[in-house]
């Protein structure tokens, strides 16, 4: 019998991403302050520990950011830290990166801001 752990593909993620719903807007900024402009060119997923956004400069892992998650279903701006886990640089010249929350989203929060499977 084949060890599940071995199979490619396996998601071992400690939370579910799902695509964000049209109305999300994710604001980056570098450092914990939320000083300096929005880094955000674009959102891929979110969960409800981290996101996945494209941005418009190079931020180096393990660096800390500051993420403003707002959105139709959401009755104020949620703003959380988080920190740059990896980092990929795209042919047009944006960035690609994953960056894990350091509190958790509340789980109807992240219901509102995510598509449904």
């Amino acid at each position: 019998m084949e060890n599940p752990a071995t199979r490619s593909g396996i998601n071992r993620r400690k939370s579910l991403r799902r695509k964000p719903r049209g109305s999300v807007k994710v604001e980056c900024r570098a450092g914990s302050y939320g000083l300096g402009k929005n880094l955000t060119s674009a959102v891929l997923d979110l969960s409800d520990t981290g996101a996945r956004l494209i941005l418009t400069e190079e931020l180096e892992p393990a660096s800390e950011v500051e993420l403003i998650i707002s959105s139709y279903g959401v009755s104020k701006p949620i703003k959380r830290l988080g920190v740059v886990r990896w980092q990929v640089k795209l042919e047009d010249g944006r960035f690609c990166i994953g960056a894990e929350l350091q509190k958790r989203l509340d789980y109807r929060d992240w219901q509102n801001l995510s598509c449904p499977n």
